[in-house]
């Protein structure tokens, strides 16, 4: 409780206005879901710029890495399942999100 009373100050403080726990709590919501957002959008894209980046930051939280750790570990394993399915025909697509989820566990794991 300490903690939230500390946050709630700093915030009011550093934004110069006063806003209610729920404000801030809303907030909050708001920035997780645009980070998730991004990490789905790093899978779904992997080549693009800044894909990796974003699935280490918010892997690198504390609260979230097992959520993410565990998302790309499923993820994985699907693709995987998809590529052993059609060994015959190259899926260039998958491969390359096999290539990059690999990479971005290690990055979580190693850092």
């Amino acid at each position: 409780m300490l903690m939230r009373s500390m946050v709630f100050i700093v915030v009011a403080l550093l934004s110069g206005t006063v806003c209610t726990a729920a404000e801030l709590t809303e907030a909050a919501a708001m920035e997780l879901g645009y980070k998730i957002a991004a990490v789905n959008e790093a899978l779904q894209n992997p080549g693009a710029p800044g894909a990796l980046q974003a699935v280490t930051n918010l892997g690198h939280d504390q609260r979230y890495y097992v959520m993410v750790r565990g998302w790309l570990t499923y993820q994985l394993q699907g693709d995987m399942s998809i590529l052993q399915a059609t060994q015959a025909q190259q899926q260039p697509a998958i491969s390359a999100r096999v290539e990059f989820i690999q990479q971005a566990i290690r990055a979580l794991d190693l850092e």
